[in-house]
């Protein structure tokens, strides 16, 4: 079997929900040894938020939990009293990198911050992700993905009609492009300590890593001609046509034809009809921009003459762009995913058989594997606080009375 890329790095993840839950599956997915440390009491988001089988609320069953804590060892941990710290210590003083994924300044308030913990480990690889990153004006403020997203200007240029108000981006953009970058950080900062013997702090910010992926076209244009473009809609990118999201005989599809062949590809998939034949669509997408309504009218009844899969395989086979807007149940059902064995199934000692999506991505050597369930809650305390970091057995109780673990 493929050694995995990951296989020896040792990683403490501690912070709630998304942005350190999911750096860390990406790091675990490949084989790291990750401890993920949680509150006693179960209340990370990742646990309460659901969906839950029969939608019926469960710490050890619900959906995210499942899928972002698979392949990770499970403790819980308090690190307000002297003992919780002087734990919280140790594990860092065990790991290669450490993914924190707390508000500012909360673990320096506990006298966990870098400077700290460099001293009980100099090579440690302090991964901070936060909404707005941890220097500057801003750096101490609590943020969220909601903040993120909306700090980033992506809202202000990419979800919504122009006319109306920002929208916010699906299910948690910015907490996973941050963990994104953290994991990515991470790595390139243990290569690092290759040469230099010596770790080093990482501050991500949720919204720079989106402002990174979303406006780098959009900050150049800026500084080129000072326009600050808004929210196209449906309508599909701004002076250009077609660029559109439309309904169909059955789901919506989007369909784009910016170069001169891909427009005389796309006639020739509608059929040569007489409307797009006419001098006046045969310019360039920017030239075909101020009519974009018109055309999006004529080309109303041979978008609903067919599905959008159809559509998506007529267009593709001209080398036109166009992509069906998939739903969860196209998604679950799609025979290209299904083929590149992109959903893995796993069984866990709460909810039973599972079926979850599984790589982002493919490495030769198959490297990529979910080897454990999502921990429960606290399920490798005895074997990480005794079995790796010595503590006798007996004290394991009056830990948990105390509320240390």
């Amino acid at each position: 079997m493929a050694r995995r890329e990951m296989e020896g790095v040792r990683v403490f993840e501690y912070g709630p929900f998304i942005n350190a839950a999911y750096a860390g599956k990406l790091m675990a997915d490949l084989g790291a040894q990750v401890i993920k440390a949680e509150s006693p009491d179960g209340d990370d988001p990742a646990r309460i938020h659901g969906p839950f089988p029969g939608d019926i609320p469960d710490l050890e069953k619900s959906g995210y939990h499942l899928y972002a804590n698979a392949n990770k060892f499970g403790v819980t941990l308090r690190p307000e009293s002297p003992t919780g710290r002087r734990l919280f210590k140790a594990l860092a003083a065990w790991a290669d990198v450490l993914i924190d994924g707390t508000q500012p300044g909360e673990l320096a308030s506990l006298g966990l911050d870098y400077d700290q913990l460099q001293t009980v480990n100099p090579r440690l690889v302090m991964v901070g992700i936060s909404s707005l990153g941890r220097s500057g004006p801003y750096g101490e403020y609590k943020g969220y993905d909601l903040t993120s997203w909306h700090a980033s200007g992506a809202s202000h240029v990419y979800q919504g009609e122009p006319d109306r108000e920002p929208l916010w981006g699906a299910w948690n953009n910015a907490s996973h492009w941050g963990a994104t970058n953290a994991a990515v950080a991470a790595t390139i900062a243990l290569h690092a300590r290759e040469l230099t013997g010596r770790g080093q702090y990482v501050d991500v910010s949720e919204a720079e890593a989106l402002a990174s992926l979303f406006l780098a076209v959009e900050v150049s244009d800026f500084n080129q001609s000072g326009a600050c473009k808004v929210r196209a809609g449906v309508k599909g990118m701004e002076g250009h046509a077609p660029s559109t999201m439309r309904q169909t005989k059955e789901g919506w599809v989007f369909v784009m034809a910016l170069a001169p062949h891909q427009w005389d590809n796309l006639v020739e998939v509608m059929g040569n009809p007489d409307w797009a034949t006419t001098p006046l669509f045969r310019g360039t997408s920017r030239e075909r921009a101020p009519y974009a309504e018109e055309i999006y009218g004529l080309m109303a009844e041979w978008l609903e003459s067919h599905t959008a899969r159809e559509l998506f395989e007529l267009c593709q086979a001209r080398g036109v762009p166009a992509a069906p807007v998939n739903t969860v149940k196209d998604l679950y059902e799609d025979e290209h995913l299904q083929a590149r064995g992109y959903f893995v199934e796993q069984d866990h000692p709460a909810a039973g058989r599972l079926r979850m999506a599984g790589a982002p991505f493919r490495i030769s050597g198959q490297p990529w594997r979910i080897d454990r369930p999502a921990p429960l809650l606290g399920q490798h305390n005895e074997e990480v606080y005794c079995g790796l970091l010595g503590l006798p057995k007996a004290e394991l109780p009056d830990l948990r009375r105390a509320g240390v673990i």
